[in-house]
């Protein structure tokens, strides 16, 4: 069996001009604006509204934890209580030793994957249907495959689905969404609830625009963040 490559990361000024100014007719007073217009002195008008405050976006997925964290010093940034060492499930049964961060906030929590000795993080799983994080790229949990192919710009190869490595994405064939070089994570799809006997299944590959996936989209039930590269 071919396990699936790794998909790899990666995240106006307006000039105003003022016109001519309008002389006010003899029949109504000038207003506020037009007197101010008419003003020898002002080049061109003020603006009335306050500028608009500039986003400042909390770290994201991406910049979760270093690679040369430990859990000490992951617990103390993120809190203790908000890392915790647990075992975690992998492919074909295999169980890892590794931490979760976030465990009891299920729109954050996140399993991390550590070194061969055990002491720094590798690699970010998310998974729950609540979460909130968005990867780098833009991809997130419950992300339609449909809007992946839009995404990418192009449709994507991707295993089909009831086996070990089911739904998980193989190829974006040059889009938008492939890494080239550059690690980015592994992204895996879940079949739609109605999705039927006909749907992908197997160790095969399928296209994203096959037309079993565009009538009945699949969507984005886990993904993966590489640490450090």
């Amino acid at each position: 069996m071919t396990r699936p490559l790794p998909l790899l990361i990666f995240a106006a000024a307006v000039s105003a001009c003022g016109g001519p100014s309008t002389e006010p007719t003899a029949s109504a007073p000038p207003s506020a604006s037009q007197a101010g217009a008419a003003s020898p002195s002002a080049s061109a008008p003020e603006s009335t509204s306050a500028p608009a405050p500039v986003a400042t976006k909390p770290p994201g997925i991406d910049a979760l934890l270093d690679a040369d964290d430990t859990l000490a010093t992951a617990q103390a940034r993120l809190g203790k209580n908000n890392v915790r060492e647990q075992t975690l499930d992998g492919a074909e049964g295999e169980t890892l030793a590794g931490w979760v961060v976030y465990p009891d906030d299920p729109t954050r929590t996140a399993d991390v994957f550590l070194d061969e000795a055990n002491a720094h993080p590798t690699m970010l799983r998310i998974r729950a249907p609540e979460s909130l994080w968005t990867r780098a790229d833009g991809i997130r949990i419950g992300l339609g495959s449909t809007e992946l192919q839009a995404m990418n710009g192009k449709p994507f190869a991707f295993y089909g689905f009831e086996w070990d490595y089911g739904g998980a994405v193989s190829d974006f064939h040059g889009g938008r969404l492939d890494p080239g070089d550059a690690p980015r994570g592994s992204l895996t799809l879940c079949p739609p609830e109605n999705a039927g006997d006909d749907y992908p299944s197997g160790d095969a590959t399928f296209s994203s625009d096959d037309p079993r996936m565009i009538a009945r989209p699949a969507t984005v039930c886990e993904f993966t963040v590489p640490i450090g590269d």
